[in-house]
């Protein structure tokens, strides 16, 4: 499983180094295997945190300067979530949904090296998604489902949209790796959100 405390030394070994580092350097400080280290420095790539420049056969890792995409996007989803018709709110989120998730399944597979993830890697996977954003997400295999507790929210603010996107990026990889996915946003005693993505077709309830 992907482990944040080891991104962020990455990132912050990389931070150290403005003109960049090589990923034998990288690995060298971090004491993992090359293959690991690639797998590791592909993903970060993908979430815009470093990039690297092509010298000859070397690739030196650096901090791009760059706008926090993932805040202005999130502030557009939110206004575009406050100012959404209720009629067209579940088929947009719905769509929204689709191509992140088979993005996002497509590099746990790649990190898992696997065909298909099983319900443990899905539900690792789920938790380690909620790290990324910058939040923390409790997930329980279930014998029907899988349930996700979002107990810190990722972004500044709650948002009805974004729940309901990041719930059609589950079912998503729930689908494509079991072969169906219906996913259910609901809250906790607590008030915290749940999403519950059912890999079932007769246990799935109605979003």
């Amino acid at each position: 499983m992907f482990n944040i405390e080891i991104e962020q030394r990455v990132v912050n070994f990389i931070k150290k180094s403005p003109l960049g580092v090589t990923s034998s350097e990288i690995a060298n400080y971090i004491g993992l295997n090359r293959i690991t280290m690639t797998k590791y420095l592909a993903v970060i790539r993908e979430r815009a945190l470093i990039d690297f420049k092509q010298f000859g056969m070397a690739k030196l890792w650096y901090i791009p300067v760059s706008l926090n995409k993932e805040s202005f996007l999130a502030s557009l989803v939110i206004e575009i979530g406050k100012n959404l018709p209720e009629t067209d709110f579940k088929s947009l989120s719905d769509k929204i949904g689709i191509a992140p998730g088979e993005q996002i399944n497509s590099m746990y597979l790649n990190f898992n090296n696997a065909s298909k993830l099983t319900i443990d890697q899905l539900s690792d996977a789920y938790a380690d998604i909620g790290k990324k954003i910058g939040g923390v997400f409790k997930s329980r295999s279930l014998p029907d489902r899988i349930s996700v507790e979002i107990i810190k929210y990722p972004f500044e603010q709650s948002s009805k949209l974004i729940l309901k996107v990041l719930s059609a990026v589950f079912a998503k990889m729930a689908a494509l790796n079991m072969g169906y996915g219906r996913s259910v946003v609901s809250e906790s005693a607590e008030k915290m959100p749940i999403i519950d993505v059912y890999l079932k077709r007769e246990e799935a309830g109605s979003v």
